[in-house]
């Protein structure tokens, strides 16, 4: 069996939205929660284009009209047995995840700075500054260090300008500064459905605010980003 999420509302109709293989979606429910899944041929799944769209066409199908906890690509279980066992080990996890979540949609962003040349070759490390003598090349390493360290805490900064408000109008939220010199602010955010509006306009008064910065908000996706451990299956 694929496994696709975990679902609170078990008596709720599967989407009419097809699974892998083109087969038909089907509920496993233990207690008040379902596993998601469709039944599969083969003992793996190729992590194709088309695969990895129909896992999330249904996951995104199901979020519609329920709390859902997305399960990692590929997930496999030997049969419906399989499914409630897992269902029934990780229940009290679940639950909580699926509260976590209910009523929450993730929305992703991405900041790209656009720096000048003389930005970027302070960012970049691979840079090495050249002096004829050995007290020359330590002083204009120390100076090549004292510029990164200040260009670095100006783009923490500036990254905290964009982030502050976001999160104000979040349940949750992660984030990362300066994954590479130019890709500045990389954040996913976990939004009530009715703040999901005033958050897209917030990104964009804020991208009217800073024309230097490329704001790109996307979503709302299943909360991927807010899963915990328990969504660990075993064959």
């Amino acid at each position: 069996m694929y496994l696709y999420a975990i679902t609170d509302q078990p008596k709720l109709p599967v989407p009419a939205e097809p699974g892998l293989e083109g087969t038909s979606l089907l509920s496993v429910t233990y207690q008040d929660i379902a596993a998601v899944v469709s039944p599969l041929s083969t003992a793996t799944v190729s992590p194709t284009e088309d695969n990895l769209w129909q896992h999330e066409a249904v996951v995104e199908a199901l979020m519609a009209d329920r709390a859902v906890l997305p399960v990692r690509f590929g997930t496999l279980l030997a049969d419906e047995v399989a499914v409630q066992a897992s269902l029934a080990a990780h229940y009290a996890n679940f639950v909580a995840s699926l509260d976590r979540v209910r009523g929450r949609v993730e929305l992703g962003l991405r900041v790209l700075w656009e720096i000048a040349d003389s930005e970027w070759q302070i960012a970049d490390s691979s840079q090495r500054p050249s002096a004829t003598s050995g007290r020359g090349y330590l002083m204009a390493r120390l100076e090549e260090e004292r510029q990164r360290q200040a260009w670095r805490q100006q783009a923490k900064a500036l990254a905290e300008e964009i982030h502050i408000p976001l999160d104000h109008l979040a349940a949750e939220s992660t984030r990362q500064v300066l994954i590479t010199p130019r890709l500045l602010l990389t954040a996913a955010y976990l939004v009530e459905r009715d703040q999901v509006a005033a958050f897209r306009q917030k990104v964009e008064s804020l991208s009217a605010a800073h024309p230097k910065l490329r704001l790109l908000c996307t979503g709302p996706w299943p909360a991927y980003n807010f899963m915990t451990s328990a969504m660990t299956f075993h064959v």
